[in-house]
Order: structure tokens, then C-alpha cells, then sequence
């Protein structure tokens, strides 16, 4: 007889095998590879908690695909051997004891991803290792909402069992988005199935009763039966009889049937029914056909037993039409006092309404009064006015009245020759209006304004005066400037075809550039603008105050036609252009994608040769490395060529910058831009002055 072979040698599969020749501590290593490969949540994952990580297969893998520089936290009740650029602690993930080493850990950081592939130990009975694992997996689930960031990722395991539905739909309630899946690495006998989470809502408030097993597996009620389940598709199992009961056939009364709670499982019950009151038996629903079908319920289909239903259904609608009916006769009385009730409440608001309009009223009438009367005593002081009359009259109907023009664009309209306006002008509000253009009065008759208007009016001309000094330039030089700032600046204004061409005749000829300064000097350039007379007499001098462009006709046809070229290019075509460019790139990755997956899941090749290939596939794609986002931190004083630590809030890689280097460079930059504007400025006041000795 052959000898027998243990149990645990018929578990070693191939993955089992692998795991053993790629240097993974347990064949589950390959289900979290699979699970990733299909899901995606290492590679953007900067820091990740691991629960129930024992052995360590979990942690070898997550810190395998993650970025480098991330942090990797294993927790289990058993002792980890140690493994490269990942932490370590034996707690137990249900005391309060595990929460703190995992903050002192932590510190600010919220994890991007909670694993966990935890179970008890499984063997006695299964209906209470199912329960055990489902409250261990809701264990995981509150130690995960307490360190997940916003958007985080939860992978667990979960038994198939009856707790399997609950836990599912408590999943639902704190991330967008709960799939299930079994990957091919888990065996097809166990009851194991791995449900992935993403998308963390991060509620500000989170109910215990999520937590608590009691609550969270709390069975059903079973529902009542419905009419289709009278009548079964398939033989119903023999279930035996029921306690005290040793009949087959049960006959009940038309009035034990109306009284019924639930009328479909009194009928499951019934063979038969029989009318004990004469006035069922002769009611209108009462047909010859509910009695027949009333004799034998057992040979009834499901369009009978809805009749008897409905029947059932008319009585007591018919009932609750009679209490519906009494009850209107009643509250017809109370209606009609509700209304009356809120017309009386109606009306006196309406009346409180009007008082409080009528009160607001005499208020600003009297604030008005109480102001002129101000005024007068203030005019009084001044000695403007005698006591007890007024020189000011603000009623003026005459027909050059002032007080007629209360707008200030109205006035700006007249002032510019506009009398059309002036038919049109209408009473309004008080306005004070200040012109920009720094050619406006001083203003009088201060006795008639507020201390606050007064210290605003005097602010508004003081920066009038400013205004006035800065807008002082030379009329010859600022043509010059325009078309030399055009040429520097990185970013020149589109010019016309005019402008191309005198600019071409400046950039090629040094003759022609200096005869257009020189040009410039004319008798009308350092004339004043002519504010005193009508808009219409400006407009029409400047038709012949200008002097015309010495550029050819035929240069500005030459621009005109480039243009025209350059216009022509269709937008269509760039876009068809971005779209094709769009559509290879994408071919490209679906295809290198499909190289990749082929070579992931060979089984022949080890880790190297693999990583090797992958790199080879992408690198023919054209798909290079995503660039990673750096926070600049600028460095303390004192701390010299110390290592920094990581500020708090900052996620991600960081980079140290001199902060005294960064204002030098930039201290520069400044002065050679100076440099270069105090340059020009002299050129051109040295040319300015040499024409003004010309003329």
C-alpha cells in the first residue's frame, strides 16, 4: 500500500511554487498582484496601512509597486519579519492601543490605501467562523475610516455567508464605488471572495451602530407570503405536520377570513371557507363564482385568489368609506373657523404693514427737516445767510437754473456741446462727480456739505493732482516709444498692415528710422487738448491735424496679402492633425497594454526579465514616466547642510530652496531690466533735445 500523503502537500499548487522562486513569503501575494493589476490602487498610493499583514507576502508587494519613498505601515498580532523600507507593529487592530502606534506613526498623514486579508482561525464550527471574520472585517472597516484619506481605497476579505449582503451594503455607505471579485490566484473551494471599495467619502459624522455587529447583523423579519407563492412552480417539500395538529383538511369562516391580518397566508392554511353570516352570502361581491371557488381552496389558480383579494379588499374599502364620510360632516364646522380665523390674522398683519410703512414715512421727513435746519444754522455761522432767511433758494424755476442739472453725466454731455440732453433732464438724487481727466474746478460753497463728504472731496483732489503730474509726457517721444516697446516686448500687440510696413522700413533702414523721430516734430505735436470747446470742433480737427503714414501703398498691400495667407489656413485641419496625433498615441498604448498583460501573466519567467521586458514595451510605445508634482520648501535659517525633516502638510516628494538666493536672482533680473529702460530713455531725451536746438 503507497504511502499517504498529507493534506497540506495537496495545497501546493503552482502559485504556491512561485511564490517560493520569486522570494514572496506566502502564495497570497499573487492574489494582491492580480487584484492591483486589475484595479490600479498601488501605483498613485503614497502611503498604506496593512492589517493582518502576517506573514508579509501583502507588504513585499505593495512596497514592490508603489512609488519609492512611500509609507508602508504592517500591523498584525503575530511579530513581522522585518522587510526593506517598510514599518512594522504587533498590535491588535481592536483595541484602542493599535489607533495610537499607528498615529504616533502617521503623525498628519492620511493613508491612501487599507489592506486587509485577515481571518480567524477556522475549524470548529463554520457558521461561527463566518461571524467572526465578518466582525474582524468590520473591525478593519472603523480603523480604516479613522485613517483614510478622502478618495482612499479598502481592500478586504470577506466569507460568503448569510453576514455577506450586510456587510456589502455597509460598504455602500461610506465609498462611491464597492466591487467584488475572486481572483485567480484564491482557490475555486474556498468560501473567500475580496470586495475593493474606492473613492472614501470621509464623512464628518459616522454612527457606532455601523460598527456593531449586533446591530450591523441583525436578522431580517420574514416577510409575508404573496399571492404568487400560493402557488408554487415546483412540488413543495414534505415539512411534516405542525405541533397539535394532525389534520390534513382545515375548513374556516368568511368572517375569520375578513379579520384575518394577512389574507394570503390565511389562505395558504385553508381548504375551505364557509359563509357563517347570510348577509356575505347575499352581499353584490358575493358572486355564485366566489362561492364555488370558496368550496376547495387548494384547486385555485392565482387569477381566482386575487378575485377573492379583491373581493376581500371591496369590503373594507367600502367600510372605510363610511368612517371617511363621518368624518367629513365633522370637519366642515372646523374648516370654516380655520378660515375665518386666518382672515382675521390676515388682516391685521396687512394693518401692521401699513402702520409700519406710515412710521418709516414720517421718519425720513423728519431726518430731512432736521437736515436743512443743520444746514441753515452751519450757512448762519458762516455768515452766509441772516437768521430767519435764506439767500439760497433751492426751488430756482428759472430757465438757466443749475439745479435742474443733478447728474453728472448730464453735465459732462453739456459741457462737450450736447444740448439735446438738457430737454430730457429729469429730478433725481444728489450726485458729486469728480472728471479723471484732472481739468475740473475747485470746489465752493463748502458750508453746504457734511464733514464726511467734505474729507472725501479733498482726498478725491489730492489724487486728482497726482494724476495730472504723472500724465505729463512728450507727445514726439511716446511715438517712438510705441513702436520701439512693440518690437521688445515678448508679448507685442497685434499691429495692422500699416504698422508692419513702418516698422519693417525702422528695423531695416537706420536713415529712415531717424528721419521718423525727426519727422515727429511737428507744430502740432506739443499742443494742449482742447477741453474748452464742443466734442463735434475736436473731432473734426483731427481729421486734419494728423499727419499721414510715409509708408507706400504697395507695402501695405504686400502685409495685407500675408495676412490673408496666414488667415487661410482652415482650424479644421489643425484639429483633424491633433485628433490623428490623438488616435495613434492611443493604438500605441492599447497595443503596448496587451504586450504587458501577456507578459505579467506568464508563469515561465521570473521578476527581472519581466520588469525588463515592460520597460522595453513601453519604451517603444513613446509612454514615458509621469511627472511628479514638487513642493518647494524654503529652508530655515541655522539649518545649514542638516537633513530636513518633512514639514507638516506637505504630501509628496519636496525639494529645499535657498530663500536669500531666490530674492538675489530676482534682485537681478530687476536692475538689468532698469538698466536697459534708463539706457533708452536717455537715447531718446538726447534725441529730443537736439531737435528742439534744430527748430
Amino acid at each position: 500500500m503507497g504511502k499517504k500523503l498529507k493534506v497540506g502537500k495537496t495545497r501546493k499548487d503552482k502559485f504556491y511554487h512561485l511564490a517560493k522562486e520569486t522570494g514572496y513569503r506566502s502564495r497570497s501575494s499573487f492574489k494582491l498582484i492580480q487584484l492591483n493589476r486589475k484595479f490600479q490602487f498601488l501605483q498613485k498610493a503614497r502611503a498604506l496601512v496593512d492589517l493582518c499583514a502576517a506573514p508579509g507576502g501583502w507588504l513585499q508587494v505593495a512596497s514592490k509597486f508603489m512609488p519609492i519613498s512611500s509609507l508602508v505601515i504592517g500591523v498584525d498580532l503575530v511579530p513581522i519579519k522585518s522587510i526593506p523600507n517598510v514599518v512594522t507593529l504587533t498590535e491588535d487592530i481592536t483595541t484602542e492601543k493599535c489607533r495610537q502606534a499607528l498615529r504616533k506613526e502617521l503623525q498628519t498623514w492620511k493613508v491612501d490605501v487599507v489592506l486587509n486579508d485577515g481571518a480567524p482561525n477556522v475549524g470548529a464550527n463554520w457558521v461561527h467562523d463566518a461571524f467572526s471574520q465578518a466582525h474582524l472585517t468590520l473591525m478593519a472597516l472603523k480603523l480604516a475610516c479613522d485613517f483614510l484619506a478622502k478618495g482612499g481605497t479598502f481592500v478586504t476579505k470577506v466569507f460568503r455567508s448569510k453576514d455577506y449582503q450586510p456587510l456589502l451594503w455597509i460598504f455602500q455607505q461610506f465609498f462611491k464605488k464597492v466591487q467584488a471579485t475572486k481572483p485567480q490566484a484564491s482557490r475555486n473551494e474556498s468560501a473567500e471572495i475580496f470586495v475593493i471599495c474606492q473613492g472614501y467619502l470621509a464623512p464628518d459624522k459616522i454612527d457606532n451602530k455601523f460598527f456593531d455587529p449586533k446591530h450591523a447583523f441583525k436578522e431580517v423579519e420574514i416577510q409575508a407570503k404573496a399571492i404568487k407563492d400560493l402557488v408554487p412552480l415546483k412540488k413543495p417539500k414534505a415539512e411534516g405536520y405542525t405541533d397539535g395538529d394532525l389534520t390534513l383538511y382545515h375548513t374556516f369562516s368568511a368572517t375569520a377570513f375578513l379579520k384575518a391580518d394577512n389574507p394570503v397566508d390565511f389562505l395558504s392554511k385553508a381548504n375551505e371557507i364557509n359563509f357563517d353570516n347570510p348577509e356575505l352570502e347575499s352581499h353584490e361581491a358575493t358572486s355564485d363564482e366566489v362561492i364555488e371557488c370558496c368550496r376547495d381552496i387548494k384547486v385555485l389558480g392565482r387569477k381566482e385568489l386575487r378575485s377573492g383579494e379583491e373581493a376581500s379588499d371591496a369590503e373594507e374599502k367600502k367600510e372605510e368609506k363610511k368612517e371617511e364620510k363621518e368624518k367629513k360632516k365633522m370637519t366642515v364646522a372646523e374648516k370654516k373657523e380655520e378660515e375665518a380665523e386666518l382672515e382675521e390674522e390676515e388682516m391685521e398683519q396687512k394693518l401692521a404693514e401699513l402702520k409700519a410703512e406710515e412710521v418709516a414715512e414720517l421718519r425720513r421727513k423728519k431726518k430731512k427737516l432736521l437736515k436743512e435746519r443743520r444746514k441753515q444754522r452751519e450757512r448762519v455761522a458762516l455768515k452766509m445767510d441772516l437768521p430767519g432767511v435764506s439767500i439760497a433758494d433751492g426751488n430756482d424755476s428759472s430757465m438757466f437754473s443749475l439745479a435742474t442739472i443733478n447728474k453728472a453725466t448730464v453735465l459732462g454731455e453739456l459741457t462737450k456741446g450736447d444740448m439735446k440732453l438738457a430737454d430730457a433732464m429729469v429730478e433725481g438724487e444728489e450726485d458729486l462727480y469728480f472728471s479723471d481727466e484732472g481739468d475740473s474746478d475747485e470746489v465752493s460753497l463748502v458750508s453746504d456739505l457734511d464733514d464726511d463728504d467734505l474729507d472725501e472731496i479733498i482726498e478725491k483732489q489730492k489724487e486728482m493732482d497726482k494724476a495730472t503730474k504723472k500724465k505729463y509726457v512728450f507727445h514726439s517721444v511716446s511715438l517712438c516709444l510705441s513702436l520701439c516697446i512693440c518690437l521688445y516686448r515678448k508679448r507685442a500687440r497685434i499691429m495692422n498692415a500699416e504698422g508692419l510696413a513702418l516698422g519693417c522700413q525702422i528695423a531695416t533702414s537706420k536713415k529712415r528710422s531717424r528721419d521718423l523721430v525727426d519727422g515727429s516734430f511737428h507744430r502740432f505735436a506739443s499742443s494742449e487738448d482742447q477741453c474748452e470747446v464742443p466734442e463735434w470742433f475736436v473731432d473734426d480737427e483731427k481729421k486734419h491735424r494728423n499727419k499721414p503714414i510715409p509708408v507706400t501703398k504697395e507695402m501695405v498691400e504686400e502685409y495685407k496679402a500675408k495676412w490673408k495667407e496666414i488667415n487661410a489656413r482652415p482650424i479644421k485641419r489643425v484639429a483633424e492633425a491633433k485628433a490623428r496625433k490623438k488616435r495613434r498615441m492611443l493604438k500605441k498604448m492599447e497595443s503596448a497594454k496587451k504586450k504587458a498583460e501577456s507578459v505579467v501573466n506568464t508563469v515561465d519567467i521570473g521578476e527581472r526579465e519581466k520588469m525588463a521586458q515592460l520597460k522595453s514595451i513601453y519604451k517603444k510605445a513613446g509612454l514615458g514616466k509621469e511627472k511628479r508634482e514638487i513642493t518647494y520648501v524654503v529652508a530655515k535659517k541655522g539649518s545649514g547642510t542638516k537633513r530636513v525633516r518633512r514639514p507638516g502638510g506637505v504630501k509628496g516628494q519636496f525639494k529645499v530652496v535657498d530663500g536669500r538666493m531666490k530674492k538675489d536672482m530676482r534682485g537681478m533680473q530687476r536692475k538689468e531690466q532698469l538698466h536697459t529702460l534708463n539706457h533708452s530713455n536717455k537715447w531718446f531725451r538726447s534725441r529730443f533735445h537736439m531737435n528742439s536746438n534744430v527748430y
